[in-house]
């Protein structure tokens, strides 16, 4: 008998189940998913009255163990420690043998993309006997005819998986099979009772090994109560439940009772949200329902989205009388979004419950690991620099019995940020390995990083040599006793955990209990480590691996501080009875629902969808993308008073649930980022930030209103004192900036890249912590703006490189389209061998749009080989990288270089080197010389204004074209153009059938070779290359799309003193610190600010910028550019 009861979110099908529950006095068990155990057991306990109860709370995996332990003797059950290295062995024996994957088995990540197939294999029930018997078994065979790259990888994975098992089993049982062998005893004997009932809340779909698990049940006679968020209209949003109500019908429809919730909603208090989760489900709105409840909002950054929620939350406990735990904050990743939260969080004292397991290789004890054993595998300056960076190395001192001693601020200052890397740099030393006495030391200071070099590498030396050629259990082994006695690894998490704020010993409380979690934890992998590896040897590279592999997989979470907290986590994991109020993070177009999780499967759509035709069935798409519409459907229906949803991005960046709920719903969509300070100003920490970022904005009431909550703490009473007097201290200038006294230590590089120079005279304050602090966000592999850029340069250089081999000589050839082709294919299995994981193991999303980069790849090489074809200008340098004393055949390729004059009055040569991604030559009939014209690949849109050039902003490319014309003046060379080419995307892939005039003519406008040209040269001379035909009035026209500055031959010299000038200046402020937030504005935007990652502390004001578009520079400009010709009226 099976009684299954549907209805939408909140219509109480879960209170149904627990008064089924309640009242059956039969045997009785609640399954439910893992993680809401614990949870589900105090509401059995509440709902019955029953301190004790016969009622079982258990989850799949506890359920089997319990059959398997009464039925079946079973084995130490394998950690995931176990399992790592398990796999890594069966990985290092085959890596030689594997068709598909090859030399992609020896990179890192390649044991745990292992592992993952495994697991879903596993999920779906797939055993590594039947996997191999249906690929090659006579009866099937599958493998002869699946398509021979689909056949070549599931057959490394298939060799993988038995190597794996058979070595797993030898020694261990593994958890993943509890539910298969589960299965076979419950069919092969009396393993429940005939009246056992099993109710089944909180499931929206099973796995493979799940359905085979219920269906042994369900042969043997158990009854099912079954709650399932679906209604009767089968919209849409529910097709998992649909599909998984479907699983219980197959061939049992008679005896199936039906309970229909979906006319209820008991957890709606605020109707507005029952209309919301109605119109989700129909896309029917109730003409009555409106706005109230519900809040949209979005800012320009994650950390503005963080406060806009935590002030919020604030409000509603402060003002409401909300309690914390009745808000819930969901979001799609809460991985990103997790440091932001936990800072806003902070600063606005909200307890906050994260319920995100944390990697413990993200931990800085696991990461001092990965950099020790690298250090002692290959001591060369880099790597111990990276060790020492750690924070965990200590030193033997004499004075305390040759018990060892942090090493003090002085030593660290010493070796980490001045003489080990300067020195190193001197002699060349950072890829030398340091097991020799450094060279040529000639005072105190050296002497001391001498003694500390002896103090760190000597025991690594020691260390490597012993354990050379052993085998992986002795390796653990002597690793753990290197740990305690020479690392002293017990007085350096201690010295983690102390308060160095004091002079008095005195340890920190949380710290103290992370790091005790942390430490048992690593005891445990070690120990398995110990427990599993036998006497093959491992390397200390392969070890090291084995390490981070194992350390990745494992993960610790923190319990909430406090019982009364806002759960934090995604849809899938949170659960409450009564949440309140629901903030939905995150709710960006692309990012909400969430379709391509990170974490993706092994197998690729097209793999999981050949391997379903031949009996080999894995999730696939549809259920992937049925799964993320139900999470975020739950998302928004969780709340029972107010929800709100934002996302960081523009307003353009809106979910569709969002667009839809500010249409039908007519929620206003509100910009975070403008409202007022009062409004985020929750907590003493929040108000001294809008006090500081915002205080050119306060009217004098506001900062009163401000210095009042900040002086009403007691323990903060200080922080408004402390505010002014920075203030008062800069004269009430709060983007004044000065660090004279530490300048020379800040930046010591007297080599800078014209990116570096960009930011240095768009705004001082960001060049500063950028590259004076070395501060910067950190970023994935993702099909980002950036990565897009790198792909698509490596693109151009292959094909030209492949294409002019030989103009110079020959003149510049006709490129057929297929040979084009050709190249770019080549060029994107190049990169890709090269810089990326293999297909698999990157996100759909990734690879997607990798592949479709060969498109647009195509039509701008296409239309550029058109121009050169009839041009003089020959492709001749490529990626040209810009070194001193360095040339290329003869042609000069030192960087621009000036003297600048410091504070102290001594003087600096400072050299802009980078990288130029074409020169092109206009070569002298007699090949003596020629013309120069360089080109910048630009993604997106760059317009040439010479404003900004005045300013110094768009220096770049002027900067290579002066610098190789004055380095090669001498043989010949002169300056022609510089120009930005753009090489962003293109709608010529939509057009279908347009002339192919046309087609190049849409290609020349989307396309426009911006930049400067100089009067007179041969770039001036090709303008009619750049002719064309466009739509005008529904008819072709010609027209000319030559769009570059036109320089005047006499004003070349003064352009180029300009340049000098503006930077020569700007260098000599910033190394004599002064290092102002005073960025450049144009048309009233701060250019530096929009993606600026110090916005919110730099103090900027708008009234202190330097406008661009000035009187001077607009002067400057309308001077050096050659007038264009006033048309009559008779010219067209």
């Amino acid at each position: 008998m099976t009684h299954i009861i549907t209805g939408p979110a909140g219509s109480g099908k879960t209170a149904a189940l627990y008064e089924l529950l309640k009242n059956d006095s039969q045997s009785r068990i609640l399954l439910v998913p893992d993680q809401f155990v614990f949870e589900s057991e105090r509401r059995v306990a509440k709902e019955t009255d029953e301190k004790t109860s016969d009622i079982k709370v258990m989850g799949f995996m506890s359920l089997s163990e319990s059959i398997l332990k009464k039925h079946c003797p079973q084995k130490t059950y394998a950690d995931t420690t176990a399992k790592t290295a398990i796999m890594s062995g069966a990985v290092r024996g085959l890596c030689g043998d594997l068709k598909f994957y090859g030399n992609a088995a020896r990179k890192n990540g390649f044991v745990e993309m292992c592992l993952s197939a495994v697991n879903e294999l596993k999920a779906a029930g797939i055993s590594a006997d039947e996997l191999t018997k249906t690929l090659y078994s006579p009866e099937k065979n599958t493998a002869e005819r699946l398509p021979v790259h689909l056949a070549e990888k599931i057959g490394d994975i298939a060799a993988v998986y038995s190597v794996y098992d058979k070595k797993l089993t030898e020694k261990y049982a593994d958890r993943q099979d509890n539910l298969t062998l589960a299965a076979q005893v419950i069919r092969n004997g009396d393993s429940f009772d005939e009246n056992t009932t099993i109710y089944i809340d909180g499931f929206d779909s099973f796995s493979g090994a799940q359905q085979n698990f219920l269906r042994a049940l369900a042969d043997k006679g158990v009854n099912f109560v079954v709650a399932l968020c679906t209604d009767e209209n089968k919209a849409e949003v529910f097709a998992t439940c649909d599909r998984t109500e479907r699983l219980f019908e197959r061939g049992n429809r008679e005896n199936i009772k039906y309970t229909r919730l979906c006319g209820k909603a008991p957890r709606y208090t605020n109707g507005n949200l029952k209309a919301l989760r109605d119109f989700l489900q129909t896309g029917v709105k109730d003409s009555t329902a409106g706005s109230d409840g519900i809040t949209m909002a979005y800012s320009s950054s994650v950390s503005g989205e963080a406060d806009f929620v935590c002030a919020n939350i604030r409000k509603l406990v402060r003002s409401e009388g909300y309690r914390y735990s009745d808000i819930a904050v969901i979001c799609a990743s809460p991985a990103k979004y997790k440091d932001a939260v936990n800072s806003a969080a902070a600063r606005y004292d909200v307890p906050v419950f994260a319920d995100l397991p944390v990697p413990i290789s993200e931990k800085p004890m696991l990461r001092f690991f990965e950099a020790l054993l690298k250090a002692a595998d290959n001591p060369t300056g880099t790597n111990i620099l990276r060790y020492i960076r750690s924070g965990f190395v200590r030193l033997p001192s004499e004075k305390n019995n040759g018990k060892t001693v942090p090493m003090t601020l002085k030593e660290r200052h010493l070796v980490e940020q001045h003489l080990m890397e300067e020195y190193a740099e001197c002699w060349d030393l950072k890829r030398k390995k340091w097991d020799k006495p450094m060279p040529h030391i000639t005072n105190a200071s050296e002497q001391r990083v001498e003694e500390i070099r002896i103090a760190t590498v000597t025991p690594l030396v020691e260390f490597a040599k012993s354990v050379r050629g052993i085998g992986g259990r002795e390796l653990v082994k002597r690793f753990t006793a290197f740990l305690f006695d020479k690392v002293d690894i017990s007085a350096a998490i201690q010295g983690k955990c102390q308060d160095n704020s004091t002079r008095q010993l005195r340890y920190v409380k949380e710290l103290t209990e992370e790091y005790n979690q942390l430490w048992r934890t690593v005891s445990e992998m070690l120990t398995s480590l110990y427990e599993t590896l036998d006497d093959t040897p491992l390397t200390l590279a392969e070890f090291s691996a084995l390490i981070h592999s194992c350390a990745s997989r494992i993960s610790i979470s923190r319990t909430p501080n406090v019982l009364d907290s806002v759960l934090f986590g995604d849809p899938a994991r949170t659960r409450s009875r009564e949440v309140k109020a629901v903030f939905v993070m995150g709710a960006a177009d692309g990012a909400f629902p969430d379709i391509y999780p990170e974490g993706n499967s092994v197998f690729t759509s097209d793999d999981v969808q050949r391997l379903a035709e031949n009996d080999i069935e894995l999730e696939d798409d549809e259920a992937r993308y049925s799964s993320a519409v139900l999470d975020a459907y739950k998302a928004m229906t969780l709340a029972g008073e107010k929800l709100f949803i934002t996302f960081t991005g523009e307003k353009e960046n809106a979910s569709e649930y969002i667009a839809d709920i500010a249409k039908h719903f007519g929620a206003k969509l509100i910009n975070a980022d403008n409202l007022d300070a009062l409004y985020m100003t929750e907590s003493v920490k929040s108000a001294e930030k809008q006090y500081v970022i915002n205080n050119s904005r306060l009217t004098d009431g506001q900062k009163k209103a401000v210095e009042t909550v900040l002086s009403e703490n007691e323990k903060e009473s200080s922080s408004i004192g402390r505010i002014k007097a920075v203030m008062s201290n800069n004269s009430g200038n709060s983007d004044i900036h000065r660090i004279s006294d530490i300048a020379p230590i800040v930046f010591p590089q007297t080599a800078l890249s014209p990116t570096a120079i960009e930011k240095l005279n768009g705004c001082k304050f960001a060049y500063f912590l950028r590259y004076g602090m070395n501060l910067s966000s950190s970023a994935g592999i993702a099909m980002n703006a950036s990565n897009y850029g790198n792909i698509m340069h490596y693109i151009m250089k292959y094909c030209f490189e492949n294409m002019y081999d030989g103009a110079r000589e020959n003149g510049n050839p006709h490129v057929s389209d297929d040979r084009i082709k050709d190249l770019i294919e080549q060029a994107l299995a190049d990169y890709r061998e090269k810089y990326l994981l293999t297909e698999e193991n990157m996100s759909a999303r990734f690879n997607t749009l990798y592949n479709a980069l060969s498109v647009t790849a195509f039509y701008l090489i296409k239309y550029m080989a058109q121009e050169l074809e009839k041009s003089k200008f020959v492709p001749s340098y490529f990626e040209l990288k810009l070194e001193s004393g360095k040339s290329e055949n003869g042609f000069d390729i030192s960087p621009y270089s000036f003297d600048i004059e410091l504070a102290d009055k001594s003087r600096q040569t400072i050299t802009v080197g980078g990288t130029v991604d074409r020169v092109d030559i206009a070569y002298n009939d007699d090949k003596s010389g020629g013309q120069i014209r360089v080109i910048d690949y630009k993604t997106g849109n760059k317009d040439a204004k010479l404003s900004r050039i005045y300013y110094g902003l768009d220096l770049q490319l002027l900067l290579y074209l002066f610098t190789l014309a004055k380095n090669n003046g001498a043989n010949g060379f002169t300056p022609s153009a510089a120009l930005y080419h753009p090489s962003g995307k293109t709608s010529l892939k939509d057009i279908k059938a347009p002339s192919d005039e046309l087609k190049r003519g849409i290609w020349l406008d989307e396309h426009k070779e911006k930049g400067f040209a100089v009067e007179g040269t041969q770039q001036e001379e090709e303008r009619l290359l750049y002719s064309g035909v466009k739509f005008d009035k529904d008819k072709e026209v010609s027209t000319n799309f030559y769009s570059a500055v036109t320089i005047a031959g006499d004003k070349l010299k003064k352009l180029e003193s300009r340049i000098e000038k503006v930077v020569k200046e700007n260098t000599e402020q910033v190394k004599s610190g002064i290092v102002d937030a005073r960025p450049l504005v144009d048309d009233g935007k701060a250019l530096s600010c929009e993606y600026c990652d110090f916005k919110d502390i730099c103090g900027m004001k708008q009234s202190s910028c330097v406008d661009v578009g000035s009187a001077e520079a607009v002067e400057f400009g309308e001077d050096i550019v050659v007038a264009k010709a006033k048309k009559g009226k008779g010219d067209k």
